[in-house]
């Protein structure tokens, strides 16, 4: 069996909660489909009229391999297996093991062994001799595998508990969302509560070697975590895996009420016991480890903390730029941002008076949504039909979860989908943050570039860069169309928005990458007139948390802006913005350099 891949942080397969959240990838090939150097030197030789059948013959091992992978490594983490697929026995999967996957260090050995192993595989490979789709995912595997080993040597850096991007945030959306189709997935379900604790005490066995090596959390976020877990258990009677359960077991299908009565007497069971015990195997192994922690800031204080971050900033942006050149790519942008801002309060001067009451849309989020839809057609292609509900985020976790955030839907069953919004950002933006979400967001490219039948290996490999930046780029986009419609407020939201945006990512390279300290951060935004010592310490502690986290957002954005202005350049008035937007979501998620090869063809 050979690992592809193996990260923290929960990143990144088809079950993502776009907006940050996402499920664990430990993606896992075969043996026995292999190229050998003899096959590629006979493929490279053959005459002319051969050349396009053998081709085919080539495209279609490779097509096996990849597929073979797929289907190893859904087998290795049930949750991922359940939100990619929504009929796993579609795709020869009828046997596997109920697991939330494997946190032990052996298991990361094991992964860089086999990752060496299909690297040496993916190198005898000539990718001439492959097709156009498989050709694409050849080049994408080939730059994912060299990425991962990169990060060999930091194994202990990542973290998998969070704020908001750990495990422990994300599980239990994860679980309230998973869909039972049959009693199948009743069982698998209640398998993965059983696991919970099992699985949550491997991830303290890792903190403590983290600790012992001088890589465990700070206590300020040791405590924001326990806080989080603390929260959730505080009320097992009334926990939301229990209600939830129970809607969704009643739609299931061919069960008796006595079934019904039974499963539900086991869910009460385990959330009381296993779920309970496993959060609590967290809170008890934090309170542990606390004070073990030697760095209170960025990862640049850590040995390898720079380089680790640079393959950070790589596998989150899919940048291929080094971090000095986004760190001056992001400073020219907000200097012209800052320009704008002040030749629009120039034109409007009673803007500010207005700005805080301010709101694009005044509707449900349903509403919005359908507007969304219809006012996206003049510049994107007609998106895929779709079934889409609006939920909202439970008490429990609303403080320490995302705005809003959408849950993917598994690739052969993509006609409903759902969106969080977070309570506590129902404000005047919630338009643009349902744009980011829905329409042309996540939900719209995730189903249009589902209808453009990628390689199955690469519904697993996440690219946070592409999606993130995806909808960072349509979230503004819709700020544009709505400031079009004389609404100037809507101009010096989107201005004040992109210029926050850039702001955070330039401070989370500064802590990171140049060491910059809390007081540092103070006195910059003290310098730039935004803020004291208590915006200071909010910004400075988001960034240590979640290092590069902002720039899937902002760099993103940015890659996307460069790739259209260079297709505009290219093309002149050949250029169509509608086709160009089909572009980008037929080519699916990956590096951004991969993508401007890519698009070289296209304008072609």
């Amino acid at each position: 069996m050979r690992k592809i891949a193996k990260r923290d942080l929960w990143k990144k397969s088809r079950a993502v909660l776009c907006a940050g959240m996402s499920a664990v990838l430990l993606l896992t090939g075969c043996g026995g489909l292999s190229f050998s150097p003899s096959e590629q030197k006979e493929t490279t030789q053959v005459n002319a009229d051969n050349q396009s059948k053998q081709e085919s013959a080539y495209s279609k091992k490779f097509q096996e391999l990849t597929e073979e992978i797929f289907r190893e490594e859904l087998k290795d983490n049930t949750l991922n297996l359940h939100y990619t697929l929504a009929y796993p026995e579609d795709y020869g999967i009828d046997d596997y093991e109920i697991t939330l996957g494997d946190y032990s260090m052996e298991s990361y050995e094991e992964a860089y062994s086999e990752l060496k192993d299909l690297k040496e595989e993916l190198e005898v490979i000539n990718p001439s001799q492959l097709e156009g789709e498989e050709r694409l995912t050849y080049k994408i595997l080939k730059d994912y595998v060299e990425t991962e080993l990169s990060a060999e040597d930091f194994t202990l850096y990542g973290e998998v508990l969070s704020p908001t991007l750990g495990v422990q945030a994300q599980l239990p959306i994860l679980l309230a969302e998973y869909t039972f189709r049959n009693e199948r997935d009743v069982k698998d379900y209640l398998g993965l509560l059983g696991k919970m604790e099992e699985t949550y005490a491997q991830i303290i066995e890792r903190e403590h070697l983290k600790s012992e090596n001088g890589l465990f959390m700070s206590d300020r976020t040791a405590d924001d975590v326990i806080l989080q877990c603390q929260q959730f258990i505080e009320n097992p009677e009334e926990n939301y895996l229990i209600s939830t359960f129970n809607e969704r077991l009643e739609r299931v299908e061919g069960l008796s009420e006595a079934q019904k009565e039974s499963y539900r007497t086991k869910n009460l069971e385990l959330i009381q016991t296993d779920v309970i015990h496993a959060y609590q195997v967290l809170i008890d192994g934090l309170e542990e480890l606390k004070g073990t922690g030697v760095n209170e800031a960025g990862l640049f204080y850590y040995p390898e903390g720079i380089r680790y971050y640079e393959y950070l900033v790589r596998t989150e942006t899919g940048s291929a730029d080094t971090v000095r050149r986004l760190q001056r790519s992001t400073i020219y942008f907000m200097s012209n941002v800052l320009t704008e801002m002040a030749a629009t309060m120039e034109e409007y001067p009673n803007l500010l008076e207005e700005y805080e009451e301010y709101s694009m849309f005044d509707g449900t989020p349903e509403e919005m949504l359908a507007q969304l839809s219809e006012e996206i057609l003049e510049d994107y292609p007609n998106p895929p039909d779709t079934i889409y509900t609006v939920k909202y985020v439970d008490d429990s976790l609303k403080e320490h979860l995302s705005p809003a955030f959408y849950l993917t839907p598994p690739i052969d069953d993509a006609l409903e989908n759902v969106i969080y919004i977070n309570p506590l950002y129902m404000d005047g933006s919630l338009y643009t943050t349902l744009s980011h979400e829905g329409f042309p967001g996540h939900l719209y490219q995730t189903t249009y570039t589902n209808e453009a039948g990628l390689s199955l290996v690469r519904n697993l490999l996440g690219y946070s860069g592409y999606t993130e930046g995806w909808a960072t780029y349509v979230e503004y986009d819709t700020y544009r169309r709505v400031a079009e419609n004389d609404q100037p407020l809507a101009k010096i939201s989107m201005l004040e928005s992109q210029f926050s945006l850039a702001l955070c990512a330039f401070i989370d390279m500064g802590v990171n990458y140049e060491g910059w300290t809390k007081k540092d951060v103070q006195e910059y935004l003290e310098e730039i007139g935004l803020g004291g010592a208590d915006t200071a310490d909010s910004v400075f502690y988001t960034v240590v948390q979640e290092p590069a986290n902002y720039l899937s957002y902002f760099i993103g954005y940015l890659e996307f802006l460069k790739l259209r202005d260079q297709a505009q350049e290219t093309l002149g008035d050949r250029f169509s913005i509608k086709e160009f937007h089909d572009f980008i979501l037929t080519v699916g998620p990956a590096p951004f350099d991969l993508i401007e090869e890519e698009m070289e063809n296209w304008m072609k």
